[in-house]
């Protein structure tokens, strides 16, 4: 069996740059993204993709086995009409669409904490709590959660959501494990995302995004569980020596 043939939205982005560093060769990637994509490897292939365009998306699906779809506006104080309702609702749907259209196997959509934000890292979340966003950013992202029970019911579309904390956990980093902690690692994002695609028999799955923490927002056992995510960082190991 070859490599898989995955498919990266938002690749000029910081969350595809380190699943580009970390992973190196592991799979063939089609780098999609309005920005161009620098220093491509052998096996590696850059398409410009404006995710609002569903026949753009569905061209760049075509051959792909698993579509990583990242693209978004990120920030939970963006405006609805100036940019949510086209790259996070159209481009969200499009994603799924696209993904089906092409007959690729699977999609893993970029969610966010933002989904769950409303509980506060009171006690650790687990995936099957209602939805609780505090901002339309995230309300955004809850709508992507339920495209993927729709694709897979409706259409066998393997889906998986991350709900993905700030890929910016340094284990040698100034941080208190008596802290709510949000974040991930890179090397915990490579990883996670990696079991996203190489993991067979889910049809659908809502997952954390986090590292192993003391007092974690989410319920990080929920994507050992599904995934057999093994995360190798977070304030629940002794801090890193430097």
């Amino acid at each position: 069996m070859g490599k898989r043939h995955v498919l990266i939205t938002g690749s000029a982005g910081r969350v595809a740059s380190i699943l580009r560093q970390h992973w190196g060769d592991r799979y063939r990637l089609r780098l999609a993204d309005v920005r161009p994509v620098a220093d491509l490897d052998l096996h590696e292939e850059y398409v410009e993709l404006d995710i609002t365009d569903l026949e753009a998306f569905t061209a760049a699906c075509e051959g792909i086995d698993t579509v990583l779809h990242l693209a978004a506006d990120p920030s939970p104080q963006a405006d609805f009409y100036q940019s949510l309702l086209s790259l996070n609702i159209i481009g969200g749907y499009n994603g799924f669409e696209a993904a089906r259209r092409a007959g690729s196997q699977r999609i893993v959509f970029a969610s966010s904490i933002n989904a769950v934000l409303g509980y506060r890292g009171a006690e650790a979340v687990s995936w099957d709590v209602p939805v609780f966003p505090q901002n339309v950013y995230g309300a955004t992202k809850c709508f992507g959660e339920a495209l993927g029970r729709v694709y897979a019911d409706q259409h066998g579309l393997s889906c998986i959501s991350v709900r993905l904390g700030s890929p910016r956990f340094d284990q040698g980093g100034d941080w208190d494990p008596e802290e709510p902690s949000h974040r991930i690692s890179p090397r915990d994002t490579a990883q996670l995302f990696a079991r996203c695609v190489d993991v067979e028999e889910v049809e659908v799955a809502i997952v954390p995004g986090i590292s192993r923490h003391k007092k974690g927002w989410q319920d990080v056992e929920d994507a050992c569980r599904i995934l057999g995510y093994e995360p190798q960082d977070g304030t629940a190991f002794p801090r890193a020596l430097c």
